[in-house]
């Protein structure tokens, strides 16, 4: 059997190895793609290593396993199962299943139907998306205002409870000030680097947020981080469009 295995440093060769020889013999394996931080240099002694097992049985299955002590995320899917993914993170702009097979090594190909998914996926991360609607944007930051407003209602009454809140509050105001920018949306670990080369001054208010200060300079620094996002600082007004229903 041809096999175009990584080089990867030890545990993960022998790792991968083994791990490939248990996918042969549970599945009827079409193609196998080696992707993530490991398969890419990038990774560090918690990485994982994740493989696509494309194979031509009507049925999905995802494990989490360990080979040798190294930790596995498998996806095992029908090719067309891949596609339906790939138009999911278009319609969401969040091209995990793109990168992954964009970026990834294809370690088996009976069919060619791995580099045929690969080519699909470089095509799709080449297309980049325009910025969202008016429309849409006065949406996101509405959404993301609204949260923040819940954390600074709490703030005097409930302070823990706010202080609780305020981590997501903050997360969803630096998604919204990436999501109104054209292109693709990082992945949650990369969001705060994405947020730093589009908007710094954001960034430096997303980490003052969440960091060791009080509770009430956190407070603050959301506050002017909403301010500066969505253009207020919690009750946000607008009003949608108007949407027409059955009666």
């Amino acid at each position: 059997m041809d096999l175009n295995l990584p080089s990867l440093s030890e545990p993960y060769s022998s790792a991968l190895a083994s791990c490939i020889e248990g996918l042969f013999a549970h599945y009827d394996v079409v193609a196998i793609v080696a992707t993530g931080t490991v398969v890419r240099g990038e990774g560090d002694a918690r990485s994982d290593i994740d493989l696509h097992v494309l194979h031509a049985g009507a049925f999905r299955e995802r494990v989490q396993t360990r080979y040798g002590g190294v930790p596995f995320e498998i996806f095992v899917n029908h090719p067309n199962r891949v596609r339906g993914y790939f138009e999911e993170d278009v319609k969401d702009r969040r091209p995990l299943a793109p990168h992954m097979f964009a970026t990834g090594v294809i370690v088996f190909d009976s069919a060619g139907i791995a580099e045929e998914l690969a080519n699909e996926a470089k095509a799709i991360l080449a297309n980049r998306p325009s910025a969202p609607t008016d429309t849409e944007c006065i949406a996101l930051k509405y959404s993301a205002a609204t949260e923040f407003e819940d954390v600074d209602d709490l703030a005097d009454r409930d302070p823990a409870g706010a202080d609780f809140l305020l981590g997501s509050a903050v997360r969803r105001l630096a998604e919204c000030r990436v999501a109104i920018e054209p292109g693709w949306l990082p992945r949650a670990k990369d969001l705060l680097s994405r947020l730093r080369e589009l908007d710094p001054e954001s960034a430096s208010l997303a980490l003052e947020s969440t960091g060791d200060n009080s509770f009430s300079e956190r407070l603050d620094a959301a506050r002017k981080l909403c301010r500066r996002v969505t253009g207020y600082e919690g009750f946000f007004e607008w009003k949608s469009p108007r949407e027409e229903i059955p009666i």
